[in-house]
């Protein structure tokens, strides 16, 4: 299985000179497993994801399991170059709202004026599934067989948003993408912590530095690198991956930044292996 990071920025897409090293694209990340690749995410990286999908020769099978609809997750989606294409089977997954099925909301976002094309002009198949805390869907491969499963649990974030393990079940390797979730006050989220156990891989939502956290930022839906070790030490994973960093941490700042969290790992917990996430990084388990 390899992963690759498309988009590792939250909010908003950050376009700049300032940003080339980090990237400025909005989450997504894809995990490849040979005739299938399963998405985390469609925001603005999903779009170069598309470009790569549609250079290779084959038409591997696309699972994609969005994290919330929050705009800066689902932006891309529009943008995907392989739902305009006849012979692409895509299954969406992630969690619709009282009103709205996942599809219904992602339809809205592709309705005149805002875009040109509506979602049902698209020529991929495309099937939705609104999907809840606790589920775990099969990665079948082309040939019907169940290869890989991603299981979801709840995270903490305004409107609700899901954290996602993938586990392939051919290496026995798995790793948790864990975005746009708040870490608790007074206690660990066991949500994630759990699912996270024995795990090869945590990527947590580290978008605030702490002191930002607690001065400015409580209750806006987001964690600090600290609060992800933690989890990371009570799950046992050998790698965590700071993501979705903030659009107004530029270049120069997440590489300082991240030489100092590494520093403070390397004391506590000399095992694991920190890194901050980075658009085209490739992560191999």
């Amino acid at each position: 299985m390899k992963l690759r990071f498309w988009g590792v920025r939250g909010s908003i897409p950050t376009p700049s000179e300032e940003t080339v090293r980090f990237g400025g694209n909005t989450s997504c990340l894809s995990a490849d497993l040979g005739g299938n690749i399963v998405i985390f995410d469609a925001g603005t990286g999903i779009r170069n994801l598309g470009n790569t999908i549609l250079e290779r020769k084959d038409k591997p099978k696309l699972d994609m399991f969005l994290s919330h609809v929050h705009w800066d997750h689902i932006q891309g989606f529009p943008f995907f170059g392989p739902g305009y294409r006849d012979g692409y089977s895509i299954d969406v997954y992630g969690r619709g709202k009282a009103d709205n099925t996942l599809g219904e909301i992602l339809a809205g976002q592709m309705e005149g004026p805002n875009f040109p094309v509506s979602l049902h002009q698209l020529g991929a198949k495309f099937t939705y599934s609104d999907i809840t805390p606790g589920q775990s869907i099969p990665i079948k491969s082309p040939a019907g067989e169940t290869i890989a499963k991603v299981t979801c649990a709840q995270g903490c974030h305004p409107n609700g948003v899901l954290v996602y393990r993938l586990d392939d079940l051919r290496k026995g390797t798995a790793f948790v993408y864990a975005t746009d979730t708040e870490h608790y006050a007074n206690r660990m989220d066991l949500n994630i912590g759990d699912l996270a156990k024995g795990a090869d891989l945590l990527i947590y939502d580290g978008m605030y530095t702490p002191e930002e956290y607690e001065t400015k930022y409580k209750g806006w839906g987001h964690s600090t690198w600290e609060k992800g070790f933690e989890l990371a030490g009570y799950a046992g994973v050998k790698k965590y991956i700071v993501f979705h960093h903030d659009p107004n941490h530029n270049d120069d700042f997440l590489e300082g930044y991240e030489a100092e969290v590494k520093d403070k790992c390397r004391t506590l917990n000399p095992k694991l292996d920190v890194a901050f996430a980075r658009e085209k990084m490739e992560i191999a388990l």
